[in-house]
């Protein structure tokens, strides 16, 4: 099963803070759209079946499960959650690359053109990552098998389906170069941030929007864009 990735790179080691991260956890099962699974082995101090209860005492345990799980997941901390669609994402981070946190979701769910409403949920919650922890730089779609990441603070490389630009990034590529760009949307975020998507489902309805990626490549001056995972 093919994972499709979006990262995104902060300037300093905030996922340390468990207060952040379960921030972030109470952001994303707001209003019940989304419940954490729990971690097989490790979750018995956890009522239910299938699902951590939407509480802040059971999201809190539910972290502390996904550390003590981190040895089978190669080291990671990860947390999966799903919506009443099925549609299922991952974010997590490798506690020996503290300014990195992932957030996945399977190819197969956002890859044919009735997949529109779960782009939209992963554009979501992507976008709710972004506003809650605040990194310098977002992108994706990124496929571990095919691209290289960059080291954290490297700046931009590449041109992807979604780019996250925080302030610092926008002052410095400039705001009006960055919303000159041909994407299929932009959205400008709450800390003067920037979100540009350059198609509206990379995976199942990227190829008529190849112009836009490599205009846009060419304007920022980088050699390369990368177009549906």
């Amino acid at each position: 099963m093919s994972i499709e990735y979006i990262l995104f790179d902060f300037s300093d080691i905030r996922l340390t803070d468990r207060a952040n991260i379960i921030r972030l956890m109470t952001a994303v099962a707001a209003g019940d759209r989304f419940r954490f699974l729990k971690k097989a082995i490790v979750c018995d101090d956890v009522p239910g079946d299938l699902h951590v209860p939407n509480t802040p005492e059971f999201l809190d345990r539910a972290w502390s499960n996904a550390v003590r799980a981190a040895p089978r997941y190669g080291g990671a901390y990860w947390m999966e959650f799903e919506n009443d669609s099925g549609l299922r994402l991952n974010f997590g981070f490798d506690p020996r690359h503290l300014k990195r946190l992932n957030l996945t979701v399977s190819r197969s769910s956002i890859s044919q053109p009735s997949d529109d409403a779960s782009v939209r949920e992963l554009v979501r919650i992507a976008t709710l990552i972004y506003t809650t922890l605040q990194p310098a730089y977002g992108y994706g779609l990124f496929n571990y098998d095919l691209h290289n990441a960059a080291a954290p603070g490297a700046g931009v490389k590449a041109v992807w389906d979604y780019n996250f630009f925080g302030p610092a990034l926008v002052e410095s590529l400039g705001r009006d170069k960055l919303m000159a760009l041909p994407a299929w949307r932009k959205t400008e975020l709450y800390d003067g941030g920037l979100l540009l998507e350059m198609s509206p489902s990379p995976v199942a309805d990227w190829q008529p929007y190849t112009p836009h990626y490599r205009d846009a490549a060419a304007a920022l001056g980088v050699n390369t864009f990368n177009q549906g995972g």
